[in-house]
């Protein structure tokens, strides 16, 4: 099984309950470059992705999903560890995600709460006001 279909596999669920947008085998492809991966043995347990925005030096975590069955084990502190040493690496001065459903998660890894404006002003273009996503904003 390939990288990408475990992505998708592992994403369903969350796609199915409304808490993640739908990204097709296509869509993943061309993004592969920004995830990083919890794994256990060759399966991948937990994903996020960091979409690079160079002219504000943020990033934006997107497609954060860690397997059910992996929920309260320490999982999601390792993604989050991966996704600050990306950024770190990146010389970002800040990262940002939008969510519906993970606000406790983000919080307890010391983002706050946010102003669409405090989004890059590409992202601010793109928000989906229907869909009335909390913005979660770090520091780094």
């Amino acid at each position: 099984m390939t990288k990408i279909t475990q992505l998708i596999n592992l994403m369903q669920p969350y796609v199915d309950d409304g808490k993640l947008l739908k990204r097709s085998y296509e869509q993943l492809n061309e993004c592969f470059e920004d995830f990083v991966f919890v794994t256990d043995g060759d399966q991948i347990v937990a994903c996020a992705a960091l979409r690079h925005y160079k002219d504000e030096r943020k990033g934006e975590i997107y497609a954060l999903v860690v397997n059910k069955e992996y929920h309260n084990t320490g999982i999601s502190s390792q993604l989050m560890e991966k996704l600050i040493k990306r950024a770190s690496d990146l010389d970002l001065i800040g990262i940002f995600a939008l969510s519906k459903y993970g606000g406790r998660f983000f919080l307890r890894h010391g983002f706050v709460e946010g102003v669409l404006n405090s989004l890059p002003l590409t992202r601010q273009k793109g928000y989906d006001h229907q869909r009335k996503s909390t913005i979660y904003l770090k520091e780094l």
